[in-house]
C-alpha cells in the first residue's frame, strides 16, 4: 500500500540521536491538521496519540477508511471545537503511517534502514 499519497510530511533535518544509539537526520515525520490557525497564532493544540494511534485524530483515515481514533472528542462543535482551535497530531518516529520508521527506506543506499 503507498500510504505516501494520504500523508502530510515535514522533513526535520537536524539530527537526531536515539535512545539505541543511532543518529538520523533528513527523515520525515508525518502529520495531520485540522481547524484553522487564528491571525494572532494562539489557537493551537498539540494532540499526542498512544504509540498504537496514528495522526489520524478525527474523520476518516485516508488510509484505513476508518474513524478517527478521538473523533467523539474533536471537530466542530464537540470537546476541542475546530471551529475554535487549529489542531495538529504528528506521527510518532517508529509509527507506520508515514514517519521515519523500521522499513523507511534510505535514499542512496539498496537497503532500509532499521532500528533495533
Amino acid at each position: 500500500m503507498n500510504i505516501k499519497e494520504n500523508i502530510k510530511t515535514l522533513v526535520i533535518k537536524k539530527p537526531l540521536k536515539l535512545d539505541c544509539g543511532k543518529t538520523i537526520n533528513n527523515f520525515p515525520l508525518a502529520y495531520e491538521t485540522y481547524g484553522s490557525l487564528n491571525k494572532n497564532k494562539d489557537n493551537a493544540i498539540l494532540v499526542f496519540h498512544a504509540l498504537t494511534g496514528d495522526q489520524f485524530v478525527t474523520g476518516i483515515n485516508p488510509v484505513t477508511k476508518k474513524d478517527g481514533w478521538w473523533s467523539y472528542a474533536v471537530g466542530p462543535n464537540k470537546s476541542i471545537d475546530t471551529n475554535k482551535y487549529f489542531v495538529i497530531c504528528a506521527n510518532v518516529i517508529g509509527g507506520c503511517m508515514g514517519s521515519f520508521g523500521r522499513c523507511w527506506w534510505i535514499a542512496g543506499r539498496n537497503a532500509s534502514f532499521a532500528i533495533y
